[in-house]
């Protein structure tokens, strides 16, 4: 995040910036004042629904097989033969795919995103 740059309008001090999605908090540490208004991420204003498929082709491992379980419900059987062949893992919002991502990269799944995530 670029250095903040905005200016108490009561007597000039640099505020100091705050940021609880969405709320963006500025307070001058001189005199007090505060100012409060909304900042909204690209990816929270993207509402294209994006499908992620898992791969056929990755270790079908204990631990891959098992994460395959817990994202899709499926008993142990069914998860082992979906890893082998590629499957529709999750259709969802961009958050909700960074989120199922984030897990696939720290397991080392092979997957793609269609259409293409720009996050």
């Amino acid at each position: 995040m670029e250095k903040n740059k905005y200016l108490c309008p009561e007597c000039g001090e640099i505020m100091n910036e705050t940021y609880d999605k969405p709320a963006l908090n500025l307070i001058c540490p001189k005199c007090g004042n505060k100012i409060a208004t909304t900042r909204w991420d690209p990816i929270d204003l993207d509402s294209t629904v994006y499908e992620i498929t898992v791969l056929k082709g990755n270790a079908e491992s204990t631990e891959n097989v098992k994460l395959v379980s817990k994202i899709m419900g499926e008993n142990y059987i069914k998860s082992k033969m979906l890893l082998s062949t590629g499957f529709l893992c999750f259709k969802g919002n961009a958050v909700e795919v960074q989120n199922k991502k984030k897990i696939l990269d720290d397991n080392n799944i092979k997957y793609i995103i269609n259409p293409k995530y720009p996050y």
